[in-house]
């Protein structure tokens, strides 16, 4: 399992930094609406399971927020692809209302896909569209996935008190607090790379807040495979799971960023 994931991660951490840096925002882009689209194929797996006809259109409904961040490239395209995907959830629930138990339930279920992963993911869209968007992408997956992997292995190490047993066995106190501490060594390498011209004071608040929220988000995707009695979304990256489990964190990160970004007005570089 150990070394599954550190294999997995030397494989695929190259891949996206050669996407994100070299391919442009189209390649990027393709690259994003790919892994989103995987991320809800894998979230309707769990929620419906054994219902295979939710698959396409969840997926699709799902994406609306992503494809109109790239068609319209403005915040305001979040509210359009909000809506788009509230609309097609009401449509389908309405035509198939006689197929559920607890229709109200699952239209929720439904809805929460294009929220949690399409509106997130919609971000990073804007997010590269932004002066030195490159940069700040890099930031937010390097920042998140230190944190990650300083959670995951201080847990391991030392992890003592359960942070949240009734999600996650695995995860404890020192872990998060080693996550954190991780998220702050990523965030000041980066500035001594990258970011010299920024107050450093500035993304290190940026680090521990991702973080949090990045920890947030790997106990609410908890939450959806708790109930689903499944331990991973999927298997498509050995050691890791799903693409769902490696980016919940990051999904959830993403719009904190890109929003502190704005009310710091960097997005205008």
């Amino acid at each position: 399992m150990h070394g599954k994931r550190i294999l997995t991660a030397a494989v695929l951490g190259p891949l996206v930094f050669a996407v994100l840096w070299w391919g442009g925002a189209g390649l990027f882009g393709l690259f994003l609406l790919t892994a989103s689209a995987i991320c809800l194929y894998e979230y309707f797996t769990l929620c419906f399971q054994g219902v295979r006809y939710v698959l396409i259109p969840g997926v699709v409904t799902g994406l609306l927020p992503v494809f109109s961040a790239f068609f319209w490239k403005t915040p305001g395209s979040l509210v359009s692809g909000c809506y788009g995907a509230l609309l097609c959830s009401t449509v389908f629930f309405i035509f198939s209302y006689r197929s559920w138990q607890n229709a109200l339930e699952k239209w929720t279920v439904f809805f929460m896909g294009a929220a949690y992963v399409g509106f997130c993911a919609a971000h990073m869209v804007l997010m590269r569209e932004m002066p030195g968007g490159r940069e700040w992408i890099l930031f937010l997956l390097v920042t998140v996935f230190s944190g990650d992997a300083g959670a995951y292995y201080v847990g391991k190490g030392i992890g003592r008190r359960k942070l949240c047993p009734a999600l996650s066995s695995g995860k404890t106190v020192e872990g998060a607090v080693g996550g954190v501490l991780l998220n702050l060594a990523a965030a000041l390498v980066l500035w001594s790379v990258l970011f010299r011209h920024l107050d450093l004071r500035l993304l290190l608040f940026l680090a521990v807040a991702m973080g949090i929220v990045g920890q947030a988000g790997d106990l609410a995707e908890s939450i959806i495979k708790r109930s689903a009695g499944i331990k991973d979304s999927g298997t498509l990256l050995p050691g890791h799971g799903g693409i769902f489990d490696r980016v919940d964190a990051v999904l959830l990160a993403a719009p904190l960023l890109y929003w502190g970004l704005k009310l710091a007005g960097l997005e205008q570089g």
